[in-house]
């Protein structure tokens, strides 16, 4: 089966008001760097099971050029028009996909997100030669205003041509599926959900070869870890405020965030304000590998949003065994099962989270179980062979 999966944006794109005044062309990435992107692992997930497979990703991120990353699996571009005014990871348009090479030979073409006109452009592809679509879903609530006019427009203008030419939904959340039948698909295209697949064997436990000493502090303190943008959304003030309540009664909590963003200087000063500067550390991007060592580093992974969809950094804490506390935003409880593989609190329930993440500070040998069980909940629902054998299956489905 000749597997063509559509997904114009490689990394996830600054979305300040001012990358949107003046957006910026995404930086070309190396064979390294595209390895390492989800969809490409997902493309090379079906390589492996003998499917020839290519990704289709936005030209700026490949400096418009094919790279072919094994015999079975390759990365085509596709030319992504109005860089002014639309930020091009926001809003990719991609007509060049109607004429595409890449569906001559197709089986089968998957893309992502109901609204997005890359979505609309493989589906008049997929018209031309007959070709079974399916989407894979992850979005389940509509945006908000001045999104939602464009998500309202194009539903009219071409929301129907979209629905008729998919022969699957597959829903990447839990939550979805409802989405998906608010937007008027019938209930038999819609599919099992299939999350989004992580590649288990690099985000594994293991020992770290970080050390608390690195941040500056004891040999035992304990890591509570945040990873996000540095974005009100994320909630990393949540963070910072918990670490105070925590820090009365265990001493030896400390903060790690790896992120960056506009909240960067508001934060450092909050954390001075309420006393808990020397218990915290900002740290900006580290190499995947050097992010599995981080994980491996911290006792609880905090997850603080207030707004999200399907958190992938609580995916690779889960990965590395790690348990973790979240607020219930978007779909966390598919990642994170409460009492199980840790805890899920509600949003603004700043002394719950703090009496959870104490919990598992104080209890090695709950970390320990809790841990495991999100380890083994990765590896029956979220590693990328099994992703991809799921999907397979539906992707046969849609050939009859």
């Amino acid at each position: 089966m000749n597997i063509v999966l559509v997904n114009p944006v490689a990394s996830t794109p600054d979305v300040s008001f001012r990358s949107l005044a003046m957006p910026a062309v995404p930086t070309a990435m190396g064979r390294p760097a595209l390895q390492e992107v989800n969809i490409v692992e997902l493309g090379a997930a079906f390589a492996d099971l003998g499917h020839p497979t290519t990704v289709v990703i936005g030209a700026p991120f490949l400096d418009g050029k094919e790279i072919r990353i094994s015999d079975r699996l390759r990365v085509q571009s596709v030319g992504t028009v109005l860089h002014v005014p639309f930020h091009p990871g926001v809003l990719p348009m991609t007509p060049e996909l109607v004429g595409h090479l890449v569906f001559r030979d197709a089986d089968v073409v998957q893309t992502g997100e109901f609204h997005q006109p890359a979505t609309f452009f493989a589906s008049r592809a997929c018209r031309e030669h007959d070709i079974p679509m399916v989407v894979w879903q992850e979005t389940f609530a509509p945006m908000r205003p001045p999104g939602a006019y464009y998500q309202r427009l194009y539903e009219i203008l071409v929301g129907g041509f979209v629905d008729r030419t998919a022969k699957r939904f597959v829903p990447r959340t839990t939550k979805a599926r409802d989405y998906l039948i608010r937007l008027g698909v019938d209930v038999p295209r819609i599919t099992e959900w299939i999350p989004t697949g992580i590649n288990a064997g690099v985000f594994s436990p293991d020992e770290s070869l970080y050390l608390p000493e690195d941040f500056g502090w004891d040999p035992d303190s304990q890591i509570v870890l945040v990873v996000a943008r540095l974005h009100p959304s994320k909630g990393v003030d949540t963070a910072i405020r918990i670490l105070k309540r925590i820090a009365r009664e265990e001493p030896t909590a400390r903060l790690v965030v790896r992120g960056t963003g506009p909240e960067l200087a508001a934060l450092r000063r909050l954390a001075i304000q309420l006393g808990v500067f020397d218990r915290t550390r900002i740290v900006g991007r580290l190499s995947r590998q050097d992010m599995v060592h981080l994980y491996n580093l911290a006792s609880v992974v905090l997850g603080t949003s207030r707004v999200d969809l399907l958190p992938f950094s609580l995916i690779e804490a889960s990965s590395c065994g790690r348990p973790c506390v979240s607020t219930e935003a978007g779909a966390v409880r598919d990642i994170v099962v409460n009492g199980e593989t840790g805890f899920v609190v509600a949003p603004g329930n700043e002394e719950s989270l703090a009496r959870a993440v104490l919990a598992l500070l104080r209890d090695p040998d709950l970390r320990a179980s809790m841990g495991a069980a999100a380890r083994a909940r990765v590896e029956s629902r979220f590693a990328l062979p099994k992703v991809a054998q799921r999907l397979l299956g539906v992707y046969r489905a849609s050939e009859s």
